[in-house]
């Protein structure tokens, strides 16, 4: 089996999705890994190395589209990946198809493109063995975002997460207690910040103070408390998913208007839509914008920023599935993965989200 190993170049993407070692995995089952030539440079993985593991090195965008059965792709496929595509084909990607145009799951129905979104893929106990592992990541980073921007002269107001003797530490208002939240609120707290974690789910508030004890507060995230904690926050993180929906606006303009100046607004939910009426997607090379006075931090591939160590996440838990299709053949381990068959976006071009038909008016 031919796997295809994509180099993204837009929105200042730096990821790959498996590195030399994953392609190894594959090679040395007697299986073909072709490589868009500086795929890894940004993560720090040259064409040499995937050349002493085994891999092929392609040279166009459009070969290796046409090479490969099943393509490893990090960005979602836009109308322009589509006219590269072969009928039939197998993709995995962060498709968040949910905010992509009519045009593209169109294209992918019209095409027979299998899709399997690695942010849907789930284990029976409900947890997702990449989204995880991502989420985890994104959450670490959220107080080096943050710090830096609440301190950062010009545009801060000088404030550190932490504090001194007689100098509170900055309030920190999480909004969704899931793993990006889990992850940021241990980041902040040991680092002294003051820390809020609302949620809906009483289990995963429970989880959490269970696990940070005193060095967090939990609320339940009705409105009025939503409202009444952003009003104090230094900095706010947004971490609301809905699987496979798009993500409500559970911040309004009137709370964005309403908190501090100058205060900071990470929205990890700004690839499914975003979770502040405020939110539009930024770029790393430019990351933040300020409205309503509020400094919004709104990367969708946020990870991109630490490339290197989530290359490496991304294909230790990714070698696992690939290595069961090389295997086994994609149409066997579709039916026979609970976790595969729950990343399906698109079956052969067949809809395998009903949400989907409601967001498009679409049938299939």
């Amino acid at each position: 089996m031919n796997f295809g190993i994509l180099h993204e170049s837009r929105l200042n993407e730096k990821r790959v999705c498996l590195t030399p070692n994953g392609a190894k995995s594959l090679s040395k089952r007697g299986h073909t890994v072709f490589v868009e030539s500086g795929a890894g440079d940004a993560s720090g993985f040259t064409d040499q190395d995937y050349l002493n593991k085994g891999a092929q090195i392609v040279f166009s965008h459009e070969e290796i589209y046409g090479r490969s059965d099943v393509l490893l792709k990090i960005l979602p496929i836009d109308e322009e990946s589509l006219g590269f595509m072969l009928e039939g084909q197998t993709v995995f990607s962060f498709q968040h198809l949910t905010v992509s145009s009519p045009e593209v799951f169109k294209g992918l129905t019209d095409k027979k493109i299998t899709l399997i979104g690695m942010e849907l893929m789930e284990e029976e106990d409900g947890s997702r063995p990449i989204l995880n592992i991502m989420s985890e990541l994104a959450g670490q980073m959220a107080p080096v975002i943050a710090g830096n921007y609440l301190g950062r002269d010009p545009m801060g107001r000088g404030v550190l997460l932490g504090s001194v003797p007689g100098v509170a530490p900055a309030s920190v208002v999480i909004l969704g207690a899931g793993m990006v939240g889990h992850s940021a609120a241990k980041a902040f707290a040991g680092l002294g910040a003051q820390v809020h974690v609302l949620d809906k789910n009483i289990e995963q508030l429970r989880k959490i103070k269970n696990y940070l004890g005193d060095q967090v507060t939990t609320i339940y995230a009705n409105q009025t408390a939503v409202e009444k904690t952003l009003s104090f926050a230094d900095v706010v993180v947004a971490a609301i998913l809905e699987r496979g929906a798009v993500t409500p606006h559970v911040i309004t303009r009137e709370m964005v208007k309403n908190m501090k100046h100058l205060a900071v607004l990470i929205d990890y939910s700004v690839d499914e839509g975003g979770a502040s009426e405020t939110s539009r997607p930024t770029l790393l090379s430019d990351p933040v914008y300020v409205e309503e006075g509020v400094i919004h931090y709104c990367v969708p591939n946020i990870t991109s920023g630490i490339n290197r160590t989530t290359s490496i996440a991304l294909s230790n838990v990714l070698s696992k599935y690939l290595n069961q299709i090389a295997e086994l053949g994609v149409g066997k381990v579709l039916k026979d993965s609970y976790v595969l068959k729950k990343g399906l976006y698109t079956l052969e071009g067949r809809n395998m989200q009903p949400v989907l038909n409601r967001r498009f008016g679409i049938k299939i």
